[in-house]
């Protein structure tokens, strides 16, 4: 009888050798994870932080300050000059400054 047969084609290892690296893989994972895990938790509590100070701050649209087409709240005279003359120059009809 063949009952032996699937025996044969295990792998010279010892059971107990094969469970020693699942078990170190098993410890590998689960470093890893908490890794990942510590990573995520980390990440949603910047989120979370950036979140509470945006509300907590009145908001501007910094992108359009930036590029020339809004202004901020306090722009000096010269400032607004300056924006006007870009404006014009870049052929827009309207300008809104605060007043």
């Amino acid at each position: 009888m063949d009952l032996f047969k699937p025996f044969r084609k295990l792998p010279d290892t010892s059971i107990d050798m094969r469970i020693r690296e699942l078990e170190r893989r098993q410890e590998l994972l689960e470093d890893y994870t908490d890794q990942k895990l510590d990573s995520m938790k980390a990440y949603s509590a910047r989120v979370l932080k950036r979140e509470r100070d945006a509300e907590r701050s009145p908001r501007t649209n910094d992108r359009e300050v930036v590029n020339g087409v809004g202004s901020p709240p306090n722009l000096s005279p010269r400032v607004a000059a300056l924006v006007a003359r870009r404006a014009a120059r870049l052929g827009s009809r309207h300008v809104d400054l605060p007043g």
